[in-house]
């Protein structure tokens, strides 16, 4: 039997793929057609969580707060259930003035700030106390980055642990190259992780990504549980690897000169809310995946990578080694490797 919280998510999963395949005319034309009279402060924020999800009703009690706190001079509108369109897409209109902020993975985050994919890079963080490790000692790092590009980093998040779901058995990196690998348009540290295993990927957008399952474009994906049910994908998938090999990042970022043009109350409250809120949407959002990779455990055949973990860290190593220099130095990959303590 699933859970109260599963059952709920999984109704909500057609508002969320309905979401992701709005076309970003009805993202300019939803924020035109607002009738009532627009107070003095618009804050802008995109995320393909749905209205309905937890994150989005947490977000909508914000909103409340904010504008209850500032005397209705400051409006929290949400872009939810990714009407603003895919986060390549997102980032771009952020940089033209369309949007002010949203809640991102790694594809955005990366998009903005490089550095940020070592959090991401193959292999090297597999464990959320080892996240939550990494990014004590290195945020303050990492967020004056985003400053220099001209965004406050409000709060951190995560999406899930990472496993390889595809229609066939995957035990060993030569396994890649027999299928079709989706790689998500805009993410190197997975094509990286593709090529490194001598593989041919093919490269779209995530809301491509189902019909590509039904044509057979693509039969692999690399992904979180929470990703692999929201997006109905399981039902054109017929394995998943255990254990997990890394956890998708994510952050909450608003364009610095937008935020600071918000009355002092509204910029302390938002950065306050997202400290106050930090523990318990980490939490429900880890709870939720692994109540994901138990019910998709159950559809699908688990297929243990433990036997040939050598060869898989043989080429986690070359992808994040292509990647040092690129988009990452080197010596924050040894910074990173050595909080973890990888010795691989």
């Amino acid at each position: 039997m699933l859970s109260w919280r599963m059952r709920r998510f999984f109704l909500l999963l057609p508002l969320l793929l309905i979401g992701l395949l709005v076309s970003g005319d009805s993202f300019t034309s939803g924020a035109s057609a607002e009738a009532s009279p627009e107070p003095e402060h618009q804050l802008r924020i995109a995320t393909l969580a749905p209205r309905q999800s937890g994150l989005g009703k947490a977000f909508q009690q914000i909103r409340k707060e904010l504008k209850e706190r500032t005397g209705g001079q400051v409006n929290l509108k949400m872009y939810d259930g990714g009407v603003a369109g895919d986060e390549l897409t997102v980032v771009r209109t952020m940089r033209v003035g369309q949007l002010d902020g949203a809640l991102l993975t790694s594809t955005g985050l990366g998009a903005l700030v490089p550095q940020v994919l070592v959090l991401q890079a193959p292999g090297l963080i597999t464990s959320y106390p080892a996240l939550d490790d990494v990014r004590d000692k290195l945020g303050p790092d990492l967020e004056s980055l985003f400053d220099k590009a001209g965004y406050a980093l409000i709060s951190w998040g995560d999406s899930g642990q990472i496993r390889i779901f595809s229609k066939h058995k995957i035990q060993h990196p030569d396994d890649l190259r027999n299928v079709r690998p989706w790689v998500w348009r805009g993410s190197p540290t997975m094509r990286s992780f593709i090529e490194a295993a001598g593989a041919n990927g093919v490269t779209m957008g995530l809301p491509e990504v189902f019909s590509a399952l039904q044509t057979g474009m693509v039969d692999t994906v690399i992904a979180s549980s929470i990703g692999v049910l929201a997006f109905q994908w399981h039902t054109r998938l017929k394995t998943m690897t255990k254990p997990p090999g890394g956890i998708v990042v994510g952050a909450y970022v608003i364009k610095k000169d937008r935020l600071a043009l918000l009355p002092k109350e509204a910029q302390d409250y938002i950065r306050q809310g997202a400290i106050d809120n930090a523990a318990a949407f980490r939490e429900s959002g880890r709870k939720l995946d692994e109540e994901a990779s138990e019910a998709l455990a159950s559809r699908l055949k688990s297929v243990n990578l433990w036997r040939n973990q050598h060869a898989w860290q043989a080429v986690q190593r070359e992808a994040r080694a292509s990647l040092a220099g690129r988009l990452y130095s080197k010596s924050l990959l040894i910074r990173v490797q050595e909080i973890v303590g990888k010795n691989y």
